[in-house]
């Protein structure tokens, strides 16, 4: 048995064994089982139950935990990038080489942790791809090295273009 449905047969005897369930939203009707055509049939109950109780799968919310840390690096990416060639401008009209160095040393040193960042990301990201029910489409990798050559081509106007 899948643990989604555990948790919902848990659910439903706790309901039960209490001896009161006539207050709950809905009681005594048909429940509306139609209104998620993408879900499988047999699987719109547990659903419907799951969603009135606002519990969601737990590959639901690892998505979403992937999805807030892509969006983090990509906006640390663009920003870094555009923080980088200002820099680097600056120096090279004021003829400051020394600076120059140091701003490219400290972009070398944000380019390793970027890409050990998105390495680790993708490493997640295998994990949350291998869980998922069939069906799901999965997420694809970052890759880093691609994403910050982007980020220096890009016009720093336009965020979250990188892939």
């Amino acid at each position: 048995m899948q643990k989604w449905e555990k948790i919902v047969d848990r659910l439903l005897q706790e309901a039960i064994g209490n001896g009161d369930v006539s207050h709950l939203p809905g009681a005594g009707k048909p429940l509306r089982l139609d209104t998620n055509s993408h879900i499988p049939p047999e699987l719109r109950a547990a659903h419907k139950i799951l969603d009135d109780h606002n519990v969601i799968p737990d590959w639901i919310a690892e998505r979403k935990s992937l999805d807030r840390t892509e969006s983090k690096l990509r906006r640390q990416l663009l920003h870094k990038a555009a923080r980088y060639q200002a820099d680097k401008r600056a120096a090279r009209n004021t003829g400051r080489a020394k600076l120059e160095s140091i701003i490219e040393r400290d972009w070398q040193s944000f380019k390793n942790g970027f890409c050990k960042a998105t390495d680790r990301y993708n490493r997640a990201l295998l994990e949350h791809n291998l869980t998922l029910p069939q069906g799901i489409t999965h997420k694809p990798q970052l890759r880093g090295e691609e994403m910050i050559e982007r980020a220096l081509q890009a016009d720093p106007g336009k965020a979250d273009e990188t892939n």
